[in-house]
Order: C-alpha cells, then sequence, then structure tokens
C-alpha cells in the first residue's frame, strides 16, 4: 500500500531542488525517503533546520511524493520528536541541497 505526503513549498525551491536532483541522477522521491530514513535512524536531521532559508512562503505550490505509509508516520513522528513538522524538515533539507550543492548524508553506492 502506497500513501502520499504532500506539502506546500515555494515554486523557485521545487524547480531548483528538481533540477539540484537530475544532476545528482537521483529521483526527488528516492532523495526524500531516503532523508525520512536518515531521520528514522538516527532521530535527527543530518543538517540544521533553523538555519537562513533562502526561499520565502511565498509563491508555494504542491509536491506529492508516494511513500509507504509506516515510514510516512514513523517520519513524522521523529520530526515531531525534534519539535518541528515533517513539512519544515523536508523545505529545510530542500533548501540545504541546493545551497550546498551536496546530499548531507552518505547514500550508498554514492
Amino acid at each position: 500500500m502506497t500513501d502520499y505526503l504532500s506539502l506546500r513549498l515555494n515554486k523557485k525551491l521545487k524547480e531548483d531542488f528538481y533540477a539540484f536532483c537530475k544532476k545528482k541522477g537521483i529521483p526527488v522521491g528516492t532523495l526524500i525517503k531516503l532523508l525520512a530514513k536518515e531521520v528514522i535512524q538516527n532521530g535527527k536531521a543530518p543538517f540544521s533546520v533553523m538555519g537562513d532559508r533562502n526561499y520565502p512562503d511565498e509563491n508555494l505550490t504542491v509536491i506529492s511524493i508516494r511513500m509507504d505509509p509506516q515510514t510516512k508516520e514513523k517520519f513524522s513522528a521523529a520530526c515531531e520528536e525534534f519539535g518541528l513538522p515533517m513539512s519544515i524538515v523536508i523545505r529545510a533539507f530542500m533548501d540545504y541541497c541546493i545551497t550546498n550543492n551536496s546530499i548531507p548524508f552518505e547514500i550508498g553506492g554514492r
């Protein structure tokens, strides 16, 4: 069974993150799911969520990622344990990847 994780985000952030993923050769959904697994395993985000944000909460669009319900539930619970909703963690992750041109955790074989 598959569920959807949907969030609203800045349109430019979405475009830039899609371009980042394409350049890295990783599908957007795969990278978000890897973030979820990283947060679940470590109980924290692998980057500073409180850093400067380069994309304001305006000109919003929606992104939907397919994710199994268990992972979505565990990801949500792990994010809430450190006091943030998944949407903030995901947007901060996207911003981090774009700003630093890197992924803040190891991906098997990369």
